[in-house]
């Protein structure tokens, strides 16, 4: 090191990072301390020697050097990050969550510390939860919720477990034989919680507790209308637009007594009729049934302004996006008529019910498509290749638009997406308007039909969609046909050994002959609530999709569903030379178990072996399976 001994601290430095990026750590780590030799407080000379030792696997020594960078400058946000990342990896959450809130105070819109976070959160246990102080987690979650670049789904439970932990026993008594509930002091607390009423506006409520008190909430909302002063009903107007926005989320999933009907009728009788906008009724009617459902009242509300935002909020959501999504469903093309049967009675379904309604979605920082595919299959691994640095993508069955705009995140990646539901591809097209997203182009178009493209793709997504088609193998045939040679394809298909209780639920509905009408839905799950033990139907129950009509509709009455077996894949994929990488989507909890059951299975891809786990572990794939596959 003496020819380096005349270099200054800066020229150190600059050699160091440049032997540390050609991997050449032991004469980088050498040159870092003849840096802070000189200078002890040289922020990134510590900052890089901590990341060596981290990457190295001597954590304390990391610890240490990034611990040093906070005393000297307690804004330096990279050391707060990797701080978080070491005790994630030892185990040590609390600290994990405390190191990025600390660097979020810094910096509250810096998405490397908060997309980190929230996917920190997303794994956190209710176990976690109860050994920590909820009012910090509430703090946390508060931020989240306020964000609308957060996908809110997965932090639902959590939340939920912190609004829940307000309860005792005798409040949950309170809540299932009190009819007053509205005058009850604790109710009128939670009315009034900010992250009770978030929940209500960014997350669909999938719990049978809190939907029973919702569902008496608002017919007590309803009655109130009728008191003289409606002191109650204004004290709480955020609370009830909170609950409007609610149920437009579940799609009005809640049963309305015959009453109730007869006072909504004479409530939006009054809106249409009477000149001056009254938002108090306009609020309760929207917590009992569309607004976009009266053309006069679009017509009054259209151009409405209020002084309440969350009103306004309301009629964007329930009016003006919907004007836009029937704008939208115009300018469409459509590559064909859809001619099959099925994929006719399938389309029917969805341009009723476009399915997912779905609110918020995280907004991924760009990344190469490889790079996204290994963190998905890890922990197996696929070679760099520059073909994929720029791919063309297919998202086969895009529904309301998550696949797609999920995918954008795929750096110079260009995206076609295509979908049997006009109704649903207006939906995504109006998000992905929404979050200024460029790279993709949408398209009404059937699966059989895409030969008609002429066009060949590097990736091809197709998540819970052949399983819905007459032949899912004549639709992966053509997928396969239209996929370049050592392309990547992405399939989720259900599983025959994790929907044993949705085919139960089918079965029951079959033999009570309810039809796929929103009312027998309605009635259908009440059913489902009171018979849940009888019918062994917890995990449908506990589940989101059963609290919108249109997932119930999706996992019950589905028109056309098929299920598959391990070894039914691996024939198919075997029929198709397909080459399998690996599960994803999978809890880190699943996946290290079946190491440890497994641990010559390195790659974690013997499908052998992943059918022997899921029959000792019949839940693992209660979503579906979804996996990638290779072209050979």
């Amino acid at each position: 090191m003496d020819k380096n001994k005349n270099l200054t601290i800066d020229n150190t430095f600059d050699l160091a990072v440049k032997n540390q990026l050609e991997n050449k750590i032991e004469i980088a780590q050498k040159l870092y301390l003849e840096v802070l030799n000189k200078n002890p407080n040289h922020l990134d000379a510590n900052n890089n020697l901590g990341i060596i030792f981290q990457k190295n696997g001597e954590h304390q020594k990391a610890i240490s050097f990034f611990e040093k960078i906070i005393k000297i400058n307690p804004n330096y946000l990279n050391a707060y990050k990797n701080l978080a990342t070491i005790s994630q990896k030892l185990g040590n959450y609390q600290k994990a969550i405390n190191y990025y809130v600390m660097a979020i105070k810094i910096a509250p819109n810096n998405m490397f510390l908060i997309y980190p976070l929230s996917h920190l959160l997303k794994n956190l246990s209710i176990t976690l939860a109860k050994e920590n102080d909820l009012q910090e987690l509430k703090k946390i979650f508060l931020f989240l919720f306020k964000r609308n670049d957060i996908n809110h789904k997965p932090h639902f439970n959590n939340a939920k477990f912190i609004i829940l932990s307000q309860f005792d026993d005798d409040q949950k008594k309170i809540i299932n034989s009190q009819i007053d509930l509205i005058k009850n002091d604790f109710i009128q607390n939670l009315l009034e919680d900010d992250l009770f009423n978030l929940l209500l506006q960014k997350s669909l409520i999938a719990d049978e507790f809190l939907e029973n008190l919702l569902h008496k909430l608002r017919s007590e909302v309803l009655s109130s209308l009728n008191d003289p002063n409606k002191k109650t009903l204004n004290k709480y107007s955020s609370f009830i637009i909170s609950l409007a926005q609610q149920c437009w989320f579940n799609e009005y999933i809640y049963i309305s007594s015959k009453k109730e009907i007869e006072n909504i009728k004479k409530i939006k009788n009054k809106i249409e009729t009477e000149e001056e906008i009254d938002e108090l009724k306009i609020i309760i009617l929207a917590c009992f049934e569309p607004l976009n459902n009266s053309e006069i009242i679009i017509n009054k509300l259209n151009n409405y302004n209020s002084k309440n935002d969350l009103f306004n909020v309301l009629i964007n959501t329930q009016i003006k996006e919907t004007l836009k999504e029937a704008e939208i469903k115009k300018s469409i093309k459509s590559l064909s008529k859809i001619i099959n049967p099925i994929s006719q009675n399938v389309q029917k379904q969805y341009e009723e019910n476009p399915y997912p309604r779905w609110i918020s979605i995280e907004r991924f920082i760009p990344q190469n498509f490889l790079i996204h595919l290994n963190n998905n299959i890890q922990p197996n691994k696929i070679e760099y290749n520059n073909k994929f640095d720029n791919p063309n993508v297919l998202i086969a069955g895009c529904g309301t638009g998550r696949h797609p705009i999920a995918n954008s995140m795929y750096k110079d990646a260009k995206i076609l997406a295509v979908d049997l539901s006009l109704a649903s591809l207006a939906y995504a097209k109006r998000k992905t308007d929404e979050l200024g997203i460029k790279n993709i182009e949408y398209l009404h178009a059937d699966i059989l039909q895409l030969k008609n493209l002429k066009r060949k793709f590097d990736v091809i997504e197709s998540s819970g969609v052949l399983h819905h088609m007459d032949d899912p193998i004549a639709g992966l045939r053509v997928l396969h046909d239209i996929l370049e040679p050592h392309g990547f394809l992405k399939l989720g298909l259900y599983s025959e050994t994790a929907r044993k209780e949705v085919v139960k639920g089918r079965e029951f509905i079959k033999s009570k002959k309810f039809k796929d009408t929103n009312e027998n839905i309605k009635i259908c799950r009440q059913l489902f609530f009171k018979e849940q033990e009888n019918l062994s139907l917890k995990n449908s129950i506990q589940s989101s999709d059963f609290y919108s009509l249109s997932s119930v509709r999706d996992l019950f009455f589905h028109t056309q569903e098929h299920r598959y077996t391990i070894p039914q894949i691996s024939k198919i994929l075997d029929d198709f030379d397909f080459e399998f990488l690996g599960f994803f989507s999978l809890h880190p909890s699943i996946k290290q178990k079946f190491s440890d059951h497994f641990p010559k299975d390195k790659k974690n891809i013997s499908l052998e072996n992943w059918h022997e786990f899921e029959l000792n572990n019949p839940d693992t794939f209660l979503g579906m399976y979804q996996f990638w596959l290779k072209k050979k």
